[in-house]
């Protein structure tokens, strides 16, 4: 009896641990304990589409190498050079490596969790698009005061182990230093969702600096469900009725 309850323990556990692979038919050669270097051959490091590194820890994700109507992304994590897990469209870590890349602001500051917060709720199909390496989205600090109002300068450091980027351009999303009037993040997510809703529609590499786009890219922020962020941001950031080139909010009530 001792030995069945053994064995049934011993099937739980391998069964659980070779979930990822049965689920996946689409990754082949891929194993728990797989040295890294085994994998790279399999997935180069010029494909990634982000990674992260601290200390014995890695983590790589690629886009799916299928053409996966579902847009599956897949996140390799390794401790000690060994593959100890993977999971698919594994949000929360995607953009922990996207930001540690592509971003100025950095965990616990407020505008980062704004920004980490808007790309986690935004549409998933949307959220990939704008973090695609080959044309990101960058975030910066726009300064309104002190001597960095009259010049300042920022750099993206490239390492050897980064892979390719930027082939196709990329999007500054510049976040003034007046969000730090925000106490809490609400307000700077209405914000930095309204600017990534251009980068989705595509309001500035078309030309349009209209007022219909503010308005198109408000709807759309509302449609991702950043309702009452916009109301926050509007209260606390928004322009006035009367101040110059002031884009309203058009009514539909009759």
């Amino acid at each position: 009896m001792k030995s069945k309850v053994i064995l049934l323990v011993f099937l739980f556990c391998s069964s659980w641990a070779l979930a990822s692979p049965k689920d996946d038919a689409g990754i082949h050669g891929v194993f728990i304990g797989m040295p890294q270097d085994d994998l790279l051959k399999l997935y180069p490091k010029n494909s990634l589409r982000d990674l992260r590194h601290e200390g014995s820890e890695d983590w790589l994700t690629y886009n799916k190498p299928l053409d996966d109507p579902f847009h599956q992304a897949v996140t390799f994590y390794f401790k000690d050079q060994k593959l100890v897990q993977w999971k698919l469209n594994d949000r929360p870590e995607m953009i922990k490596e996207y930001l540690g890349e592509f971003s100025f602001y950095q965990a616990p500051s407020l505008t980062y969790q704004a920004i980490r917060d808007v790309l986690l709720r935004m549409p998933y199909k949307d959220f990939l698009y704008v973090t695609d390496r080959q044309r990101p989205v960058l975030f910066t600090e726009f300064y309104d005061s002190g001597t960095a109002r009259f010049a300042s300068s920022s750099e993206f450091i490239v390492t050897k182990d980064d892979p390719p980027c930027c082939t196709g351009g990329f999007t500054i999303i510049k976040l003034g230093m007046g969000l730090g009037l925000a106490k809490t993040p609400g307000p700077i997510e209405g914000v930095v969702a309204h600017e990534i809703a251009h980068r989705v529609l595509e309001h500035i590499k078309n030309g349009d600096v209209s007022c219909d786009a503010e308005r198109a890219s408000n709807a759309l922020i509302k449609k991702w469900g950043f309702k009452k962020e916009f109301k926050e941001a509007s209260e606390l950031f928004g322009q006035k009725k009367g101040d110059p080139a002031a884009c309203q909010e058009v009514s539909h009530k009759k």
